[in-house]
């Protein structure tokens, strides 16, 4: 298990292997993408698919052995490229800072950078997330 005393400012990870497939890109665009919203690049997948699987990568990677409490929320989220059915996707995570915080001692948070690649490593999906940590022996 790993705890917030575990973590490292600067360090970084590389998770995982997802191939996106052309039926789960239309599954998903029918049933959440309004048609306005599909425009032109209707082959494409859309950017909160590819968050989806982002989050996959990261709790099947990393969260499922760390002292997780959930988290406050995200901060910003992009789509700088697009990624197409075939694309095999990675995660990669960049730890970005990590305090204890002052009204509750027994945890952490950590803000980290997280980018959902494609086999060249060009990001399509770019999130700055933040997330408690349980410290290491801290009362609850």
């Amino acid at each position: 298990m790993r705890y917030w005393e575990d973590l490292a400012v600067g360090e970084t990870h590389r998770y995982g292997r997802y191939t996106l497939t052309g039926e789960e890109i239309a599954q998903f665009t029918t049933r959440f993408t309004p048609p306005a919203v599909v425009g032109a690049n209707a082959e494409a997948a859309p950017g909160y698919l590819l968050c989806c699987i982002g989050m996959r990568l990261l709790v099947d990677h990393s969260l499922v052995g760390m002292a997780s409490l959930g988290s406050p929320g995200v901060d910003r989220i992009d789509w700088p490229n697009p990624a197409y059915a075939g694309d095999v996707l990675s995660l990669s995570t960049e730890l970005l800072s990590a305090r204890v915080l002052n009204s509750r001692p027994e945890m952490g948070l950590i803000m980290q950078f997280m980018a959902v690649e494609n086999p060249h490593g060009v990001p399509v999906a770019r999130m700055w997330t933040n997330a408690l940590v349980a410290r290491r022996g801290a009362p609850s």
